[in-house]
């Protein structure tokens, strides 16, 4: 049975119900698009209704907010993710079996593996909390931003301290904020029992080899699975750039003093998306050891043999003997071997696993970049800092 990612949990089965999807057919881009009809056009009605749609105040015009387009775009993103998700996962998943790196002896563990990152993404407690946090999280935004705007916003104002939400801003307090935070946290917590599964799969034997080309003992084809998040991190580096391009553009605020944050995002992105395959770390690093030991005292006793039958002979042997014969051959394979073995990786990352989330997340930034800098510049700039 396929692997599934999205298709457990009282939100995928209330969608169902709906018949918004189908076991067979996630229908993301239709249910896309109607998620964010159903959080922001009414919202946008309601703000024209009471003046805040346009304002000269741009906190006061709910169409001069950089973040409610972000969110918008956000939950876009997060919800196509799921088809292309659901197809690279279990892709992923599968290629252990296919490759022959789960042992008969091993199956049901890794299907124990498997079952226990299905049962936990289904799990009816953890929607729950991260329903009450998108409450929650919503509450906290929808307050805070009316405090620090002196004239109010466009969701809602402070008299004599107490928060009067516009009638747009009890949309957004409801339906859109939430909305955006529920499915974020969903694929954090997707992420989480990911984590936990590859986990579970680390500590079944595998069938790893020292030699193998990809320099990983097999397992390279992990490296693919921080491309199933690209969306998810352009995402939130959106709504992150819609923050820091207001407070730039509205606030008077110098996009030099977001630089330290701003990397940090970057960095922090590419290590928690490729933190869950370390591990394999302890398995990988063992199978060096142990393969250059091995190598090690092969190589040594072949080359001692090769030695003594080709060099160190008491009769001088004739030079068309070594044409044709297969010794020379032999220990060039040992030295390759033992070679592969010494590049080994102690995860199975490499660049290529990681400049899509890196450039996903510096995608939103130069943008906002572009507003202060002049493009060419700015592509100059990011063009010394990628590999050649």
């Amino acid at each position: 049975m396929r692997v599934s990612f999205n298709r457990h949990g009282p939100f995928y089965r209330l969608q169902r119900r709906l018949g918004l999807l189908t076991d067979t057919d996630l229908a993301a881009g239709r249910r896309a698009a109607l998620f964010v009809a159903v959080g922001w056009i009414p919202a946008l009605v309601l703000a024209a209704f009471q003046g805040f749609a346009i304002d000269a105040h741009p906190e006061r015009a709910i169409l001069l907010d950089y973040s409610a387009y972000a969110y918008a775009f956000a939950i876009v993103a997060f919800v196509l993710m799921e088809q292309s998700s659901d197809q690279r996962m279990a892709q992923l998943v599968g290629q252990f079996e296919d490759r022959g790196i789960v042992p008969p002896t091993s199956r049901s563990g890794f299907a124990k593996a498997r079952a226990n990152m299905e049962r936990r993404t289904g799990s009816w407690l953890a929607e729950g909390l991260i329903l009450v946090l998108a409450y929650l999280l919503s509450w906290l935004w929808l307050t805070k931003a009316p405090m620090a705007a002196a004239g109010g916003t466009w969701h809602g104002r402070m008299v004599d301290g107490t928060l009067q939400p516009t009638l747009a801003g009890w949309w957004a307090m409801l339906v859109a904020l939430p909305l955006y935070w529920f499915l974020l946290g969903r694929w954090l917590w997707r992420f989480v029992t990911w984590g936990l599964m590859l986990y579970e799969i680390a500590r079944c034997d595998m069938r790893l080899v020292a030699t193998h080309p990809d320099r990983c003992g097999g397992l390279a084809f992990m490296g693919q699975y921080p491309k199933t998040y690209v969306l998810f991190v352009l995402a939130e580096s959106t709504v992150v750039s819609a923050t820091v391009l207001k407070l730039v553009v509205h606030g008077d605020a110098s996009l030099m003093g977001f630089k330290f944050a701003l990397i940090g995002m970057i960095v922090f992105f590419a290590i928690a998306f490729v933190a869950p395959l370390a591990v394999f770390a302890p398995r990988l690093v063992a199978l060096k050891h142990a393969g250059l030991a091995h190598y090690g005292s092969l190589a040594s006793q072949h080359n001692i043999a090769f030695e003594k039958k080709w060099i160190s002979a008491t009769r001088a042997l004739p030079a068309e003997e070594m044409l044709g014969s297969p010794d020379p051959s032999s220990m060039a394979d040992f030295a390759a071997g033992y070679e592969l073995i010494k590049r080994m990786l102690p995860v199975p990352v490499t660049l290529e696993s990681v400049m899509p989330i890196v450039l996903a997340a510096v995608l939103p930034l130069i943008c906002v970049a572009a507003t202060q800098i002049p493009l060419a510049q700015i592509l100059e700039q990011v063009k010394t800092l990628l590999p050649v």
